[in-house]
């Protein structure tokens, strides 16, 4: 199991966050500002999350049925973490395309609580798919 959970750390929560850091050097190297906020204004972190639990929503359904109320908790998690990161991802880009003002904070404040969220829901699913 510790392997499954090293794995997952590094190919499903590292590099999937590799994007998000690269730009934040590209910005950083052209003089831009590295806050925190103007990194996640578009909601790329919605996306990050959704692609996280996604995966881990895939380990847990190839895996054991040994503690199926805790599965269906941390699965059912990452699902709605899913859906919720996915429609206000959308609202936000559509917002953008639109030129529509959008509250750069609550962009902010819900992809890390989303994000959070993801990441800790997604491990328990791991961890359940492999007991």
């Amino acid at each position: 199991m510790l392997r499954k959970i090293i794995q997952w750390i590094i190919f499903g929560v590292v590099l999937a966050i590799v994007p998000l850091v690269v730009a934040l050097l590209i910005r950083a190297t052209r003089g831009q500002s590295t806050e925190l906020v103007d990194l996640l204004r578009n909601g790329e972190l919605l996306l990050v999350t959704a692609g996280i639990v996604g995966a881990a929503i895939g380990d847990l359904l190839g895996g054991n049925r040994t503690q199926p109320i805790f599965e269906l908790f941390s699965g059912g998690a990452c699902v709605l973490i899913l859906v919720v990161s996915s429609i206000l991802y959308a609202d936000v880009s559509a917002a953008h395309a639109s030129q529509q003002t959008v509250n750069i904070a609550v962009i902010e404040r819900s992809s890390l609580w989303l994000f959070s969220g993801g990441v800790v829901s997604s491990f328990f699913c791991v961890v359940f798919s492999e007991l």
